[in-house]
């Protein structure tokens, strides 16, 4: 068996998330029934980086699959271009090591938040405009003091399961794009919702006088009911997956 590892965009907007489900429309089920026919019927199980929610948009979503075509990369690549659907594209697809595991080889992710500074029927499908304008170095003061090893379980969702709430954030920072301000944050793990609970603190954060402290204290107090807002799914973006092995 050969194992193949694909960088994939997509437009999350018509999706119900990447993770298949019966009777939805998932990215991971169209790339599961595009590769079965264009492998002429072969069992294929594609594994993604991350199981990115309904309206969550990728541009660097990692997926790795096996199997025992004889095809090289670059025809199993052109074949999915002439099959799929317009709003998932296969950025490139190569081979990798045996052992290689879309998630599982993964040391980090981001993830970016794009924010619109106003109303723009342009961008809209992919950033959010919240009802009042924040200050761009207020919301940077207050992600900046994410940066670390901490319990994000403030920051988790509701209700959803419970894992280890320990993440490494390695870069919390806001910066300006065509739009307005986008977060671009990386991690060595998220948890569920993460980034959108975190983007709707900081703006609850940047109104404070002490943006920094303000999200300190919501961190400390490992209480989501202590947190912002969930932000809207359509303002996020899965960008990039790390891997320790620059061949992997």
């Amino acid at each position: 068996m050969r194992t193949f590892r694909l960088v994939i965009g997509y437009d999350g907007t018509s999706f119900h998330g990447w993770q298949a489900q019966p009777g939805q429309r998932t990215v991971q089920g169209v790339l599961v029934e595009t590769l079965r026919m264009l492998l002429a019927g072969e069992a294929i199980d594609v594994h993604g980086a991350g199981r990115t929610d309904a309206g969550v948009h990728a541009r660097g979503q990692v997926a790795s699959f096996q199997s025992a075509t004889r095809l090289p990369p670059r025809a199993i690549e052109a074949g999915l271009a002439r099959r799929l659907p317009p709003d998932v594209r296969v950025r490139s697809i190569g081979e990798a090591d045996a052992g290689f595991h879309a998630r599982h080889s993964a040391c980090g992710r981001r993830y970016a938040y794009r924010l619109l500074r106003a109303d723009d029927p342009l961008f809209s499908r992919f950033a959010w405009h919240p009802r009042h304008a924040p200050d761009p170095d207020a919301l940077e003061r207050a992600t900046r003091a994410l940066e670390g090893e901490h319990d994000f379980s403030a920051f988790q969702a509701a209700g959803s399961t419970r894992v280890p709430p320990e993440c490494r954030v390695a870069r919390a920072r806001w910066g300006r794009w065509e739009g307005g301000v986008r977060l671009d944050i990386v991690a060595d793990r998220f948890l569920y919702h993460m980034v959108r609970n975190v983007v709707g603190t900081a703006l609850s954060a940047a109104a404070s006088p002490d943006p920094a402290e303000a999200m300190r204290k919501v961190l400390a107090g490992r209480d989501r009911r202590c947190a912002g807002v969930t932000a809207p799914a359509h303002g996020l973006c899965f960008e990039e997956v790390f891997y320790r092995e620059a061949g992997a």
